[in-house]
């Protein structure tokens, strides 16, 4: 890939040359690469997924830019070469992660609190716990709150439990795109 920089001749241009290379615009910089062919080796299982998931991001990241609100708050966390529409395909590519579950201040009381820490490229939205006894039992579902550090979620337990032992907390995140990351922990 190359970039041309104030030259007359191709500034603005954009297609495909000669068979041979391709040019694009990208925040006023003119891009020169390779022309690609199409591969003559069959797709395997994995790609196609990952066609799928890119199909299903550009077509979120169109739809995220055509709301202003939306498109505004990608733009600001757009970085050099980078559009509302690239940040908007990225975030919807990537599911959030869940760092760690933090169990050590929940002893079944209501009140206790569970720490979650959850990211992702762009900005997780919700987080939501859900507690089941060693047993299988339902304890409490909830919506954690992010927490002044912006990393960390807090839950804040409103159910007794009196076999918090081996309890299991299944912790949801989800971003912007809706994707979720599901992940467990076991209570000591």
């Amino acid at each position: 890939m190359a970039k041309t920089k104030n030259n007359i001749f191709m500034t603005g241009l954009s297609g495909t040359v000669g068979r041979q290379m391709t040019l694009t615009q990208k925040k006023g910089d003119t891009i020169v690469g390779k022309k690609r062919g199409a591969s003559s080796i069959p797709a395997t299982e994995n790609q196609l997924d990952i066609q799928d998931r890119f199909k299903i991001s550009s077509k979120y990241a169109l739809a995220a830019i055509s709301n202003p609100v939306t498109k505004a708050a990608y733009a600001a966390a757009a970085k050099n070469n980078q559009t509302a529409y690239n940040v908007a395909l990225a975030d919807a590519f990537k599911a959030p992660e869940i760092k760690s579950i933090n169990t050590t201040a929940y002893h079944g009381q209501p009140g206790d609190t569970i720490t979650i820490r959850a990211v992702d490229d762009f900005k997780v939205v919700t987080v939501q716990v859900i507690i089941t006894t060693a047993a299988g039992a339902f304890v409490e579902l909830g919506n954690a709150v992010l927490t002044e550090n912006g990393l960390d979620w807090k839950y804040t337990a409103t159910s007794l439990n009196n076999a918090t032992a081996g309890s299991k907390v299944q912790v949801t995140a989800k971003d912007l795109p809706a994707n979720e990351t599901v992940r467990e922990a076991i209570v000591p």
